[in-house]
Formats: C-alpha cells, structure tokens, sequence
C-alpha cells in the first residue's frame, strides 16, 4: 500500500469555508475529505492539525522562472527562481514566463526550467512566446509548441507597452484563432496571455476582438491590470479573466472588482520579473524585481483589511485553475491533487505537494544546488 496521510482537525478552506474536517491523501491525490475520518493500520502517518488553516496550493500564473528583466543592459536580468523560495511561498502550481527578453532568454531555456520544477515536486507549466510578435517558439510554430509540448498551456505577448511590437488587432486575433485550435487539439486552455502596459488604450484591442468575431473572451488572460481598472471591470462583465499583479495598489484594485465576476479574476506575482521605475520620457530612473512571497503577503493583507477568505482563497486557487484548465487542482476534495498548504498562526507551516515539501516552517527538500549558489 502506497504512503497514506491523514491531517486531523483541520479548519478547511476548499477554498470554500467547510471548517472543520480531517482529510485522507495518499501519493499525489486527495482520497476524502470527512467530518471525520476513523482510520488505522501501520504505515499511516497521523498530523492533528488542532485547528490549523489548511487550504490548496496556491497557483501562481505569471513567474519569471528563469528570470526576466534586462532593460538596462545585461546585467540587469534577473536571476532564476530557486525552489526553495516557491515551497517558502505556499505556491505548489506555477505557470513560467518570459518576459522584455526573447533574444537572450529563449523557449528552450524556459521549458527546460519547467521540466525541472517538475522534477522537484511542483506542478510547473510555461507558455511559449514572450513580448514580440512573431513571437518566439521552441518548435517554429506556435500551435505546436501547445499541442506537442507537455508543459505549455498556451503563448505569451505584450500590449500597450513601449517595450513590445505594438500588435495590431489582425496579429492578435490571428494569434488568438490558433491558440484556440491548438487548446481544442492539446485539450488544454490555450491561452493567449496578456501582459498589459501603462498606455491608456489598455485592452481595447480585445473588446473589438470578442466583438467582431467569435472569440470568446476566455481564451485572453490579460495581466498587470490593476493600471485599467474601467476596462477590467467590463471585462469581466462580458466574462473575460482578468489577472492582477501582486502590489502596492492590489488591495485598492481587488476592493474595485470584487461582486462583478469573482470566479474570473485572480491574483499572480511577476516573481522574477524585472519592475523598471520609468519617467515620463520613459527612461529608466531605477529597477526592481518581483518576488513569489508576495502572493500569500497579498492573500493575508487582504483577509486582514476584512475580505472573506473563502473569496481571497480563490484568487490564487480555484480562479487561476478555472483559467488555465488544470482540473484536477485549486480545490481540496477528493480525486483532486493533494497540493495542501496548513497555516499556523497565520503563517505558511506545512506545504504538501507529491509529497512533504516542508513542515514545522523548514524544508524537507531544497533545489540541488541551493546550499551552493
């Protein structure tokens, strides 16, 4: 019999609120989940939890795991991401990406760091593309890049944005009809991915796209929005997603959001990305980087300035898995991933996913490297 774990007396967030309940996993999949659950025999490995929050694996849909940035010159790329830090970040699923960079940082690069992650333990998927268009791809063709590579969910490009190719609403629907195709064909979400500049036109672009023509807008995933609250708002009442970056103005932007569409708007972190300061003339004045630990901070500020946590839960669980496709994670009940995360005292504990990551606040597995670089 495979290794089985039973969590007793955990206040459950699913991310709906059950409370109390004790929960029965065993290898990679939730077995029940039961007011109570009377079970013993050798090899059963028993935590009473005594109350302690336990929630899905938080799914972070936008991380730059081989690092982003380089807009002020080649030293300026960010570093990769090391596992440790998304283990210490309760994130058990992640979506990799690039980012300003597809000349120097390549598909290749990214999906490799991918199938690493996975290696370790974590549930890591990418997109292919980064902010050009054409975009960049591993196999010369966007489409095939969804359909034959396991780990890509669907492409990435840029918009608004003085840094990107400035696509004209012919190259987005073209881009958008084959990710369509190439989701039906992959049977995954094949999304179009969005990054969302500072200029004002925003994401008008896509509200003449699902108007004139069949598109439905679940096939975009516009990010960094909270700069285009007015648009995201009726974005979601048309039900498209709209993603928001962990920050300083998230707070502000979920309180504007929130009761239009909630299943459809969720929260993601740039970690590893760079975040350039520009001024008016947009010229660098300074340059700082994303970071996964802002996902739960967020998760927490939110349910501290008073957001039900059921609500704020599903910002990074079941919403982004909705998004993305990935059925069987971002709730706990059985048949789903066991990717579990226990809080204790408001703080990340316990983080289950194919298998013990961490527990009592330290790891049980690091990168192989990350006692060395």
């Amino acid at each position: 019999m495979s290794s089985l774990t039973l969590l007793k007396n955990a206040y459950v967030y699913a991310p709906k609120d059950l409370g109390i309940k004790d929960i029965l996993f065993g290898g990679s999949q939730i077995l029940a989940l039961d007011d109570k659950i009377d079970l013993s025999f050798k090899g059963l490995k028993v935590i009473d939890l005594a109350g302690s929050v336990v929630l899905p694996g938080l799914i972070d849909g936008h991380v730059h795991v081989i690092g982003g940035g380089g807009e002020d010159g080649l030293s300026s790329k960010v570093p990769p991401i090391k596992e440790v830090n998304i283990t210490n970040a309760g994130v058990t699923t992640l979506v990799g990406v690039l980012g300003t960079d597809g000349y120097t940082r390549t598909v290749e690069e990214l999906v490799s760091k991918t199938k690493a992650l996975n290696e370790y333990g974590l549930s890591a998927y990418c997109l292919t593309g980064s902010y050009q268009v054409p975009t960049v791809t591993l196999t010369g063709d966007v489409g095939k890049d969804i359909i034959f590579i396991k780990e890509v969910l669907g492409v990435k490009i840029a918009i608004s944005d003085h840094r990107c190719s400035l696509p004209t609403v012919a190259e987005l629907t073209r881009l958008a009809t084959i990710c369509r195709m190439a989701g039906l064909i992959g049977k995954k979400c094949g999304i179009l991915h969005l990054h969302v500049g500072r200029a004002q036109s925003g994401i008008e672009d896509l509200f003449k796209i699902v108007k004139d023509t069949p598109l439905p807008p679940s096939i975009f995933y516009p990010t960094h929005m909270s700069g285009h609250l007015e648009q995201s708002k009726e974005w979601l009442k048309l039900g498209g997603h709209i993603d928001l970056t962990c920050h300083t103005d998230t707070v502000e932007a979920v309180n504007a959001l929130m009761g239009i569409n909630d299943t459809e708007l969720t929260l993601s972190t740039d970690s590893n990305g760079s975040f350039p300061k520009w001024n008016e003339k947009n010229e660098i004045i300074g340059m700082g980087a994303g970071s996964i630990s802002t996902l739960y901070k967020t998760l927490k500020e939110l349910i501290d300035q008073g957001f039900p946590p059921s609500f704020v839960y599903s910002l990074a669980t079941s919403n982004p898995a909705k998004a993305l496709k990935l059925t069987s994670k971002g709730q706990l009940k059985p048949g789903f991933d066991a990717d579990l995360v226990v809080l204790k005292e408001g703080q990340i504990d316990k983080v289950f996913a194919k298998g013990v990551l961490m527990k009592d606040g330290d790891y049980v597995k690091k990168g192989m490297y990350d006692d060395i670089v």
